[in-house]
């Protein structure tokens, strides 16, 4: 997912302004050092690029395989995408489990087909995941912005604050080593994620943006030997949900519910991780480590 070799746009668009687009776009302009594969039975390229009818179509093999379609379309897109034999698949649309009923059942068929191949899934309803490091280079999000290299890891629930935290990071000139959008967590969630950066020799500090959690006692366990086992690696957190209106934006945004304060503290305290209250303090952390 992180480093692949090459990557299939499953709803690439020649309409700017269009997600499909835009994750193609970016992909291209950002210097990806893999092989880019734009699959769209409507249309014969894609800025300038060669377009195949279905993942299928591509004769090279196929590390990961980004969708960007409507739900109903996103469960043939993902077998297509397990029997070209991918190992790692986003899903960038929105109408999953944060709207419930239909979307909530398709998101978990998805997940089921997933967990039956082994192949690991981000989101859906995501930014996507963007590696800036220079021998992968991959924008593989819509985020226009390409951030600087550097050895903070960035991990968020809200692709919406993804593009203010890149802003932002853009402005005191931070780098990043990797930069992830995990949406409704279908399947990686944040201890993954947390316990791959771990491992990962190019972080050196993991951010959090989280609206809620589902794992109680296996995180703290984990996350403890994280921050303060072998090769200890600092791990600071900003949490929504303070507020009624916080609780109920996160709610909305991604089908989280925003737990008891008091509880999240006792667990961020436990793991030894570092709550900040503001984006400027989140920062003000991570540069200090």
């Amino acid at each position: 997912i992180f480093s692949p070799e090459s990557i299939a746009i499953i709803g690439a668009s020649n309409t700017a302004g269009k997600v499909g687009h835009d994750i193609f776009a970016n992909i291209l302009r950002g210097g990806y050092r893999g092989t880019l594969y734009p699959v769209n039975p409507q249309a014969r390229s894609i800025l300038s690029v060669k377009t195949f009818p279905s993942i299928l179509d591509i004769t090279d093999s196929v590390d990961l395989s980004i969708i960007i379609l409507n739900p109903k379309l996103c469960v043939k897109a993902v077998e297509e995408s397990i029997a070209k034999g991918v190992k790692g698949i986003i899903i960038v649309s929105a109408g999953f489990r944060e709207v419930g009923g239909e979307g909530l059942e398709i998101e978990n068929r998805i997940v089921s087909l997933c967990r039956q191949a082994g192949v690991r899934l981000v989101g859906p309803n995501c930014l996507g995941v963007i590696n800036p490091l220079p021998d992968v280079s991959m924008n593989a999000s819509f985020a226009r912005r390409m951030p600087a290299c550097g050895n903070i890891s960035f991990v968020s629930q809200s692709g919406a604050l993804c593009t203010s935290v890149l802003d932002f990071a853009a402005d005191r000139d931070f780098g990043f080593s990797k930069f992830i959008s995990i949406g409704n967590k279908a399947d990686v969630d944040e201890l993954d994620l947390l316990l791959y950066l771990h491992d990962d020799l190019n972080t050196a500090v993991i951010i959090l943006y989280l609206e809620e959690l589902r794992k109680g006692w296996e995180f703290i366990e984990a996350v403890k030997e994280i921050t303060s086992g072998h090769r200890p690696t600092p791990v600071i957190v900003i949490k929504s949900g303070r507020t009624s209106a916080g609780a109920q934006a996160a709610a909305s945004h991604t089908g989280a519910l925003a737990g008891t304060e008091a509880v999240y503290d006792a667990i961020f305290k436990q793991a030894g991780i570092i709550r900040a209250d503001s984006i400027a303090e989140l920062f003000d952390f991570a540069n200090a480590f």
